[in-house]
């Protein structure tokens, strides 16, 4: 009995012989039995099979490899793993070449295609790579206030620049230390891929950055195996502003004092030093803000005193000096002389006077009226000088080639107070020359020259 709603299964081996009925195959059989087939119906069928053979292997033979250096076709290869180790074997020699790794810039595809009539050549498509690839090697280029300037192998390198350019306008000295550099516009990097004969040494982008535009030449980059001109446009590179600080410790002098004595011993044109002045001594440490090498402010952080100062104790007259001039004065040169530069006001306060003859090494000055020394010494320009208060007048005596009078020592007219030389500044044939002025007295203290005028000294007497 079949239980209800279940049908019966066929086996496999049921189902395919149902499918193939023994009928339908043995046919074929029947009439192939007892017959022969002629030799050309073998010879068709062998010929179909290789025709077939043949065309399935040239089809099979026209597909290749095709490389592709970027989106050009550069050859034919069989064998894929053969260019893709030819091209890691070239990014590997030059990155070794050039010191850093490089890739191909292009992109290198492989495809395998169908090309008729094509030949796999190996050894043309590595040529074709060798001239069509760019290695590239990944950097930064340095931006100033977002602008492209230079490509530079790393960030590490602006940061060497960046030391370089306060180097630059830094001066070395032994007092002096760089504490800081910083640049006033804003620097950066862009991450960028570059041939590595492109990219700049630190001290190249340093050239470029701290010329004038006008003054600008190209740049001979040194990477590589030949010099070549940076292909930078230098018009474009602008000259930043390098702030650096620096400090610098100096010994600086610290100025004496003068404490003035009023004695009656002394005349009132007359003065003497009781103790000689003596200036002290500090270090002072500044910090000093340059830029461009140029100081733009400097700010004192810290002063010791290494030496205090002596203050210097001077002696000032107060007695009435004596009207020792009569206001009657003589030719001050012994023997005469010849007059050589007149008098013309401030531009020439004076007269100069040349010796005559041979005995000019030796010609005598003669003080000019009575009166006090209130002033001998050497200085430039004047040489060795004396200058002589007569109460209404000083006279001035420059040049000489000694001096046998002192300061605060009375003398008559005529006395010899000097000998004519050509010590200072002095011009002419032989140099050798009084210069001697005339000069209304402003008070009994000489001071300074400006204090009082200049009189023209031929108005007292005539040339000799």
């Amino acid at each position: 009995m079949r239980s209800r709603g279940i049908k019966a299964r066929r086996s496999p081996a049921a189902r395919l012989k149902l499918f193939f009925h023994p009928s339908e195959l043995y046919k074929p059989r029947r009439w192939l039995k007892g017959k022969s087939l002629h030799w050309s119906l073998y010879l068709a069928a062998a010929s179909l099979v290789l025709a077939s053979v043949l065309g399935l292997h040239s089809y099979l033979e026209s597909f290749f490899y095709v490389v592709y250096v970027g989106n050009r076709e550069v050859g034919y290869v069989r064998d894929a793993a053969e260019i893709e180790l030819f091209v890691d074997s070239l990014a590997e020699k030059c990155s070794h070449n050039y010191g850093m790794p490089v890739a191909p810039r292009e992109r290198i595809a492989l495809n395998w295609e169908y090309r008729p009539g094509k030949e796999a050549d190996a050894s043309a498509v590595k040529d074709a790579l060798r001239q069509n690839m760019t290695m590239v090697t990944n950097a930064v280029v340095l931006t100033v206030d977002q602008k492209p300037i230079v490509p530079v192998a790393s960030a590490e390198v602006v940061d060497t620049v960046v030391e370089l350019l306060g180097d630059f306008y830094f001066e070395e000295a032994e007092n002096v230390r760089l504490l800081e550099t910083s640049l006033a516009e804003e620097v950066g990097v862009a991450p960028c891929s570059v041939r590595p004969e492109e990219l700049y040494a630190a001290e190249d982008v340093v050239a470029l950055l701290t010329v004038c535009e006008s003054d600008r030449e190209p740049v001979a980059l040194s990477r590589g195996s030949s010099t070549r001109e940076a292909d930078a446009d230098d018009a474009s590179i602008p000259l930043v502003h390098v702030i650096t600080v620096e400090e610098q410790t100096v010994t600086e002098p610290i100025p004496y004092t003068t404490r003035y004595v009023e004695t009656d011993s002394l005349w009132s044109c007359q003065s003497r030093i009781v103790t000689p002045g003596r200036n002290g001594s500090k270090e002072v440490i500044y910090h000093v803000t340059r830029e461009n090498g140029e100081e733009l402010s400097r700010t004192i952080v810290a002063e010791t005193v290494l030496e205090e100062p002596v203050t210097q104790v001077v002696e000032r007259g107060t007695a009435t000096a004596p009207a020792m001039g009569t206001g009657q004065f003589i030719w001050p040169v012994e023997g005469g002389g010849r007059l050589t530069q007149g008098y013309s006001g401030w531009a020439h306060p004076g007269i100069d006077i040349c010796p005559n003859g041979t005995a000019r090494y030796s010609t005598r000055i003669l003080a000019a009226d009575s009166g006090v020394a209130v002033e001998t010494g050497s200085e430039f320009p004047m040489g060795n000088y004396i200058i002589i208060y007569h109460g209404d007048y000083y006279t001035l005596y420059l040049h000489n080639k000694s001096i046998s009078v002192s300061q605060g020592q009375t003398v008559s007219r005529g006395d010899v107070i000097a000998i004519m030389g050509n010590t200072g500044r002095t011009y002419g044939r032989t140099g050798i020359h009084l210069h001697f002025e005339i000069r209304a007295a402003k008070g009994p203290e000489w001071g300074h020259y400006r204090k009082h005028p200049p009189q023209n000294p031929l108005n007292f007497f005539s040339p000799k």
